[in-house]
């Protein structure tokens, strides 16, 4: 596999803040996104979704190319556990599943000719667009949305919440017991698939089969409210949305949107690789 495109940015502008990462070889094509800290804790200076990303990343290194995403999975909680007790935080992530490291992935396996999806994430080949959207955000979304709407209506300006989003303060709590549904029983509708060292329903991995003719495959995480065949088309749909919709309560509704001194809502990715 060769990379046709590739972009990285986080939300803040700075790439070290950034919470996303992605990896090629000749076996696998990932884009990884690791979740927004809502914990306000930090290890060594990275957050949660940072050090997610990192061990997925550096499971791949280790990895044959044959395995399936059930074997990929079983090797990365693996290192995902070495990282709990080096941290010291095996008893805590129990009583409190909002700190654990997470991340969402997407992950293209040439042997397999496979794209399994596990939480937010997208892909586009074959003139068509793939998402896997979470139930659970989308609950949330409209709440900040109604709320930040009632705030315009009330006389608020668009600058002041741009730079206190009231609406994100109010959602962060149950953004927090959301981690409760994290590879839950895949029974409830608010149950969703995340990569955090703890066994997955396979119910909650999305599996798309790739034809033997596809010659390119785009992969990014959910910081491209929808990507396209290419990189400047992706960016472009961003840059308008971002325009018209700064606090993503509109046509691009979200859980938070771009805070004061940001230049995004979130931290993106964008991998385009040839894979015939």
């Amino acid at each position: 596999m060769k990379i046709v495109e590739q972009f990285i940015q986080s939300k803040s502008g700075n790439i070290d803040q950034c919470e996303d990462t992605f990896y090629c070889n000749e076996h696998f094509a990932i884009v990884i996104d690791g979740a927004t800290n809502v914990s306000g804790r930090q290890f060594s200076g990275k957050t949660p979704g940072q050090l997610a990303a990192a061990t997925i990343r550096d499971t791949f290194l280790q990895l044959n190319g044959k395995e399936d995403i059930i074997a990929i999975i079983q090797s990365i909680n693996l290192n995902f556990q070495e990282l709990y007790k080096t941290l010291d935080i095996e008893a805590e992530i129990l009583e409190k599943p909002y700190i654990r490291p997470s991340a969402a992935m997407i992950v293209f396996s040439k042997f397999h000719n496979k794209v399994w999806m596990i939480g937010d994430c997208q892909c586009f080949y074959n003139d068509t667009l793939y998402q896997n959207i979470k139930r659970v955000d989308q609950v949330f979304e409209e709440v900040r949305s109604i709320i930040l709407k009632g705030e315009l209506q009330a006389g608020k300006r668009l600058e002041e919440l741009l730079e206190k989003d009231i609406g994100f303060e109010l959602i962060k709590p149950l953004i927090q017991k959301q981690y409760n549904f994290q590879n839950a029983t895949p029974i409830s509708t608010l149950s969703y698939g995340v990569v955090n060292g703890f066994s997955i329903p396979p119910e909650l991995i999305k599996t798309l089969e790739v034809s033997q003719q596809t010659e390119f495959i785009s992969l990014a995480s959910d910081g491209y409210p929808r990507i396209y065949e290419n990189l400047e088309k992706s960016e472009e749909e961003l840059a308008r949305l971002l325009l018209i919709d700064p606090l993503c309560i509109k046509e691009n509704i979200g859980t938070k949107g771009v805070t004061k001194n940001n230049i995004s809502f979130d931290d993106r990715t964008y991998l385009k690789v040839r894979i015939k």
